[in-house]
C-alpha cells in the first residue's frame, strides 16, 4: 500500500447504541456518504488498475499483431501491384485490381506506424489513385480491411475529437467570467470547506515532520502529512478523518457525538466528495475509450475490458491467418487473382445496393 494515499473503508460509520433512539438524519445521511465514497473508490480504483493491465496487454499481445496485419496487407497490395501487369487481365479487371490497390494502400498509408510501409503505401496509392476514385467508406463492412478500420481508424477519430473537446471547454473556462450566482456559490464552497481547513490545521500541528526529534518517528510522520497534503488538496474528508485517526485526535464515539449542527457541513464535503470521485471515475472511462476507439457502452465496466481485448486479438489473429492463405493461394493459383477479383467487384456492387 502507497503510504502517501489514505486506505480506502477506513472510516467507520457512526453506529446506533443499544436500546438508544435511531440515527438522525445527519448521521444516517453521514454513514450513507461513506458506503457511497468507499463504493466509488473502489471502482475508480478498479478502472485505473483495469486500463493499466489493458495497457499493457495491449502493448504486449495486440500491438504486435496490427503490426504483422499491416505487414501482410503491405505484401497483398504489392502482390496486386505485380499482378496488375500480367496478360490476361481485361480493361475492366484491371480497373477493379487498380482501384482495390488505392484503397488498401490508402488505408495502410493512413494507419500503419512503420515509416517505410507507409511511404511505400502511399506511393503506391499515388500510383493507382483516380479522380473520381471511390471514397474508402464505401467498402465492405465484412470485408478484411474492416477489421483494421474498426481497430485503428476510429482510434485516431475519436482521439481528435477528444482533445478538441478538451480545449474547448478549457477555452471557455478562461473566457467566461463567474456570475452573481456563481460567485456566490464560490462563497458557499469555500464557506463549507471551513471543516476541511480546520481538521488539515490540526493535523499540520500534530503531524509536521520538523517538530520531531526522532529519526523514525520523523519518517512517519513524513509519509502522513504527505497524506494529508494529498487529502486536503483533493477534499477528501474521508482521508483526513482517518488520519484523524490514526493520529489519536478523533475516535469513533467522538464523531458519534457530533451534534446534527457539526455533521451537517462533514454532510456538504462528503457529497462535494462523492460527486468529485463520480466525475473522476468519468472522466477515467471517458479518457480510456477515446485513447482506444471505444464506445462507452462497450466498456461500461472494468471487468469487461480484458474480454473486449481478448475478443480484439482473437479477430485479429483470424485476419492475419484468412491473409495469409489468401496470399498463398494468390502466389500459387493464377486463377485466384479473377476470383478475387469478382469478390470486390461483388462486395461493392453490395455496398452500392445494385
Amino acid at each position: 500500500h502507497d503510504a502517501r494515499m489514505p486506505p480506502r473503508h477506513s472510516v467507520l460509520p457512526i453506529a446506533a447504541p443499544a436500546h438508544a433512539a435511531p440515527l438522525s438524519a445527519q448521521q444516517a445521511q453521514f454513514n450513507e456518504h461513506l458506503r457511497r465514497i468507499a463504493a466509488q473508490q473502489e471502482l475508480l480504483a478498479a478502472w485505473n488498475d483495469a486500463t493499466a493491465a489493458f495497457h499493457a496487454r495491449y502493448v504486449r499481445d495486440l500491438e504486435p499483431l496490427l503490426a504483422t496485419c499491416h505487414a501482410l496487407y503491405g505484401e497483398l497490395a504489392h502482390l496486386l501491384d505485380e499482378e496488375a501487369g500480367r496478360k490476361g487481365l481485361s480493361k475492366a479487371d484491371r480497373a477493379a485490381l487498380g482501384e482495390a490497390i488505392a484503397r488498401l494502400a490508402a488505408r495502410l498509408a493512413a494507419g500503419v506506424r512503420d515509416e517505410a510501409l507507409r511511404a511505400a503505401m502511399q506511393a503506391l496509392h499515388d500510383r493507382y489513385a483516380q479522380v473520381d476514385e471511390p471514397p474508402t467508406d464505401t467498402a465492405d463492412p465484412d470485408s478484411p480491411e474492416e477489421v483494421l478500420r474498426r481497430v485503428e481508424a476510429q482510434v485516431h477519430a475519436a482521439q481528435a475529437q477528444a482533445e478538441q473537446a478538451r480545449a474547448a471547454h478549457h477555452a471557455e473556462r478562461r473566457a467566461r467570467k463567474p456570475g452573481v450566482r456563481e460567485r456566490q456559490a464560490q462563497a458557499a464552497a469555500r464557506e463549507a470547506a471551513q471543516p476541511l481547513r480546520e481538521i488539515y490545521r490540526r493535523l499540520a500541528s500534530t503531524l509536521h515532520p520538523d517538530r520531531e526529534s526522532d529519526p523514525a518517528e520523523r519518517t512517519r510522520k513524513t509519509a502522513l502529512m504527505q497524506r494529508a497534503n494529498l487529502a486536503y488538496a483533493a477534499g477528501d474528508l474521508t482521508g483526513l478523518l482517518q488520519l484523524q485517526l490514526e493520529a489519536e485526535q478523533i475516535d469513533p464515539a467522538r464523531i458519534a457525538a457530533f451534534s446534527d449542527a457539526r455533521l451537517a457541513p462533514y454532510n456538504r464535503l462528503l457529497a462535494d466528495q462523492l460527486a468529485a470521485l463520480q466525475r473522476q471515475t468519468r472522466a477515467a472511462q471517458e479518457a480510456f475509450c477515446a485513447d482506444y476507439g471505444l464506445d462507452l457502452s462497450a466498456a461500461s465496466k472494468p471487468a469487461k475490458l480484458m474480454g473486449h481485448l481478448r475478443a480484439l486479438v482473437r479477430e485479429l489473429q483470424e485476419e492475419t491467418h484468412h491473409l495469409r492463405l489468401q496470399l498463398r493461394a494468390l502466389r500459387e493459383d493464377p486463377a485466384e487473382l479473377k476470383r478475387w477479383l469478382w469478390h470486390q467487384r461483388a462486395a461493392l456492387r453490395g455496398m452500392h445496393g445494385e
